[in-house]
């Protein structure tokens, strides 16, 4: 265990991105405890919890000593009080609501030992918002993941108004500790950074099949076989870069007013959210991918990242 990994964490909420972070955390070798408001909801996680080791360690990218390990240090408690007792880090995941967030912001506040740090998940919400003018805002900051958290090792980073600067650095520390990318954002804005570049692909992919311009096996080929697989190495800017020998400020030289016609001719109109292509486009992806269900699905995805987050580390470890 590094020094900046907590003994003892505290998730509060076990949905989709809670029962991520319980691997996060527990793969490097923190005590875990969970709690949920719905009776049954910490008890499914652990369910869940089970299953995917089983699946990581038959597929071979975990032993069976470290899936027991993982197990072993994971807890549910059927009350808050518990769950949180000598917790040095929190970590918020319940629904994103504003009025549910603080109530229980405010909760975790009077409950938690004085420096533990609070921790939100949330997708959207400003965490001054949801912390602000508490006892402990001081202590409370956001810390955004992608799904599965456990596989994208990005948190996005933010502190309140009155979050103490040190505290945001040591949350930044304890995540680096457990293998996460702690990324720094320097103000609020809504969406936060991925999720307002997820929307603009979104927004466009899902209107160039709304608009019959293309079938949805066609767009996710251009994103996934050509774009993201410049993405996933060099990122966006990156890729910009590579395209003018001389860089992007010669790439933007020469296309800046390509670019700007593009962006001007993009639709300003919303996709209509349509039940119809909806139901149209996941039959496709299931179809293309081979699997019956969003779960066997998931599975595939999370094998595909394993191996390519395993490909990119041995790279980075060449230099």
């Amino acid at each position: 265990m590094s020094a900046n990994t907590p003994k003892l964490v505290a998730l509060i909420g076990t949905g989709v991105i809670g029962r991520g972070w319980i691997r996060v955390f527990a793969a490097r070798g923190a005590q875990v405890r969970l709690y949920d408001s719905d009776p049954g909801g910490a008890d499914r996680a652990l369910h869940w919890l089970r299953q995917d080791l089983e699946a990581d360690r038959a597929d071979g990218f975990l032993s069976s000593e470290e899936a027991v390990g993982i197990l072993g240090r994971v807890r549910a408690e059927a009350d808050i009080a518990a769950a949180l007792r000598s917790a040095e880090y929190v970590q918020e995941s319940a629904p994103e609501r504003i009025e549910v967030k603080r109530a229980l912001f405010a909760e975790l506040d009077g409950l938690s030992a004085p420096d533990a740090i609070l921790a939100s998940s949330t997708s959207a919400l400003d965490i001054g918002e949801i912390a602000g003018g508490l006892p402990g805002e001081r202590r409370c900051v956001m810390a955004h993941p992608f799904n599965p958290p456990h596989l994208l090792p990005v948190v996005e980073m933010l502190g309140a108004p009155r979050t103490d600067p040190a505290v945001l650095e040591r949350a930044c520390a304890i995540l680096t500790a457990c293998g996460q990318i702690p990324v720094r954002m320097n103000r609020y804005v809504k969406g936060f950074l991925g999720n307002r570049i997820q929307a603009a692909v979104v927004r466009e992919a899902l209107h160039l099949v709304e608009t019959g311009v293309a079938d949805p096996v066609a767009v996710d080929a251009v994103i996934r076989d050509a774009l993201a697989l410049r993405w996933a190495t060099i990122g966006n800017f990156g890729a910009n870069h590579t395209n003018a020998d001389e860089g992007i400020a010669q790439y933007f030289a020469r296309y800046a007013n390509a670019y700007r016609g593009l962006m001007e001719d993009l639709d300003e109109t919303p996709p209509r959210f349509d039940d119809g292509v909806l139901k149209r486009v996941g039959e496709a992806v299931e179809r293309r991918e081979g699997v019956r269900s969003v779960a066997e699905l998931c599975r595939k995805r999370d094998v595909m990242v394993k191996r390519l987050r395993k490909l990119k580390d041995a790279e980075e470890r060449r230099r």
